[in-house]
């Protein structure tokens, strides 16, 4: 398991641990909640199984339908976009609350907001269309993460509000450039910024967390959690 990292909230801890890429898992409050889960299930172990799945968008890199299906519990909920809940088996339906960009949703106390994901620049807007997949908002009793998910930076980013903890993703051509990154951080002023999904394929070298570190201005607010998500 990857490093655990833990931020007060009003109402106790809130752990984050990356576990690959993009996937990642939150515990506040007794709740877990596993976010794209896909891979080996081994980088679980030692982690409560999920109350609650996050699922961003279709892709093979955040769905993975084995994967899911060996990480669930019996009593675990799923949220997901409609174009992923299309693709769940039937036994999982039920089980899941679809929302799409812009729907808002109380989840055990945990507001959740699916925020529009999405490429902007030209040559890579068949990569991610907007409308299609999630990104989300979660408030832990005030204190507030944003998942990014697959996107470039948006003008949905300059009202998202005030943010605590941020997830961008950091590879091309799939998503951004350590200066898209550096602009997404602009727009929505986080205390804590994780740079993921900043190799794929995962075995192919790209821009690393450091690559963001270096381009902050000194005296930035924000601080880079440079973690090795591989």
């Amino acid at each position: 398991m990857n490093d655990r990292d833990t931020y007060e909230t009003a109402a106790g801890p809130l752990a984050i641990t990356p576990i690959h890429h993009a996937t990642l898992v939150m515990e506040w409050a007794g709740e877990t909640i596993y976010c794209d889960p896909v891979g080996d299930t081994a980088r679980f172990a030692g982690l409560p199984e999920p109350t609650l799945v996050i699922l961003t968008h279709h892709h093979g890199d955040h769905l993975d339908l084995e994967t899911l299906s060996a990480v669930l519990g019996d009593d675990t909920e799923i949220i997901a976009p409609k174009i992923v809940y299309d693709q769940l088996p039937k036994d999982l339906l039920d089980r899941t609350t679809l929302m799409a960009n812009g729907d808002e949703v109380r989840w055990h106390d945990i507001p959740i907001r699916a925020v529009a994901m999405y490429n902007t620049t030209p040559d890579r807007r068949k990569y991610h269309e907007k409308g299609v997949g999630n990104g989300y908002l979660f408030e832990f009793a005030g204190t507030v993460v944003y998942l990014a998910s697959d996107t470039e930076p948006t003008p949905e980013m300059d009202d998202l509000g005030d943010i605590d903890i941020a997830f961008f993703p950091m590879n091309l051509p799939y998503t951004m450039t350590p200066d898209q990154v550096v602009t997404c951080i602009e727009k929505t002023a986080p205390r804590y910024v994780y740079p993921f999904h900043y190799r794929f394929p995962f075995d192919k070298p790209g821009n690393e967390p450091a690559d963001l570190t270096a381009l902050l201005p000194v005296g930035s607010k924000t601080e880079i959690v440079e973690r090795d998500w591989y």
